[in-house]
């Protein structure tokens, strides 16, 4: 295990040194609610089948960005350039889960070394940053991402604007199919009907197999959307790249390892924001596990 620091290599990660396919590492990054050691969890099934994992921090971690606004793409890049002149490897895959996904997808799209991405449960939006306040989030009026020191475009999250937190979750709680649990859901479902085309992750610049994953009426954003949109995109881009998608019927936005251990809002997130794990618990660890299946084999193929 090798810790990388923001101060001596650009970015913040624990490595992970793999004795399969020696030729080749992964960069895994989790979620919003994921500090460091929720994130180490949620790569073990990658790291237990013997890869080189670097487990990196974009956005929780000791020494980042505390709040989702003004997050550097430009940690991957450094990444990318450690792993190349440091390790000796150059064939450079990315995964994540949820704002993790989409953090995989942005950086994908920018950083042509990466050559396999595994989201799941991503969004193809990159929306406008927040910061946390007692009663929930305030817009940030800046982009939840910059890259080498610009703002990447975004879309604003105007519902803050037309009826606050407050309002936000009392439309949520009465809006039939949402409740309070799936309020981000209702969020990101009202930002649909208004994206801009210039905050969508221009997916077709990848240089990259991919491999999507996602849940059919995901609790938290739309990624049972997210995902035949941008398959769509590629396809009618002759993307010359290996795509391969699945959408589980009863699978929830919870296809990560590490549940066992997580605690904190993460814990809380779990147990109360994602519906689909108490109504179909079986369904939803067996596509868990056929998740790991798949992105295994994928990795293999690659």
């Amino acid at each position: 295990m090798e810790r990388c620091s923001l101060k001596k290599d650009g970015f913040e990660g624990i490595y992970f040194e793999g004795k399969r396919s020696p030729e080749k590492a992964i960069i895994a990054v989790g979620g919003a609610s994921c500090d460091e050691k929720t994130s180490v969890y949620m790569s073990r099934y990658l790291r237990r089948a013997g890869y080189n994992v670097l487990v990196m921090g974009f956005y929780l971690w000791k020494n980042l960005p505390q709040q989702m606004v003004s997050i550097p793409v430009d940690y991957t890049e450094r990444a990318v350039k450690w792993f190349m002149e440091k390790k000796g490897i150059k064939r450079i895959a990315m995964t994540g889960v949820s704002t993790g996904a989409g953090y995989t997808l942005l950086a994908a799209s920018l950083v042509p070394e990466i050559s396999c991405v595994i989201p799941v449960v991503p969004y193809d939006y990159v929306p406008e940053g927040t910061t946390k306040t007692l009663l929930g989030f305030r817009r940030a009026r800046r982009s939840q991402y910059i890259w080498h020191g610009q703002d990447v475009p975004c879309a604003p999250i105007d519902l803050l604007d037309e009826m606050g937190m407050l309002g936000w979750l009392n439309d949520a709680r009465k809006a039939p199919g949402y409740g309070m649990s799936r309020f981000m859901r209702y969020g990101y479902d009202r930002l649909e009907k208004s994206l801009p085309p210039q905050a969508r992750i221009k997916v077709e610049n990848m240089h990259a197999d991919v491999l999507f994953l996602a849940a059919k009426n995901d609790d938290a954003w739309p990624s049972d959307i997210a995902v035949p949109r941008m398959v769509k995109i590629l396809r009618e881009n002759d993307y010359p790249y290996r795509v391969e998608y699945h959408i589980y019927e009863k699978g929830s936005h919870a296809l990560s390892d590490g549940l066992d251990k997580m605690t904190g809002f993460a814990r809380f997130a779990l147990e109360h924001m994602i519906p689909a794990e108490k109504k179909y618990p079986k369904e939803c660890e067996e596509a868990r596990q056929d998740s790991f299946r798949r992105v295994l084999r994928f990795l293999k193929e690659w």
